[in-house]
């Protein structure tokens, strides 16, 4: 480890300020592709799939299942390849 990460923050959804981390579809360790499905969260409204920002291993989850998330913030970190 100790190559270059990308954070993988919670997008912009739209008229929000927040949404619930629903569950985790991959675990840290995990070989990711840029785009593949990541995260689910869950706002008032509808779910939604965050998706993996770059090709690499997700190396850490800063959000757990059920912790409530602001527009912006940070959800876990990939380590790039």
């Amino acid at each position: 480890m100790g190559g270059k990460t990308t954070e993988v923050r919670l997008p912009d959804l739209g008229d929000i300020e927040f949404a619930v981390v629903v569950a985790w579809l991959c675990l840290p360790g995990s070989l990711l592709k840029e785009g593949d499905d990541l995260v689910e969260v869950e706002t008032e409204k509808t779910t939604f799939v965050v998706p993996a920002p770059s090709s690499g291993v997700l190396t850490e989850v800063r959000a757990p299942e059920g912790a409530s998330v602001r527009i912006g913030e940070i959800l876990g970190i990939v380590e790039v390849n």
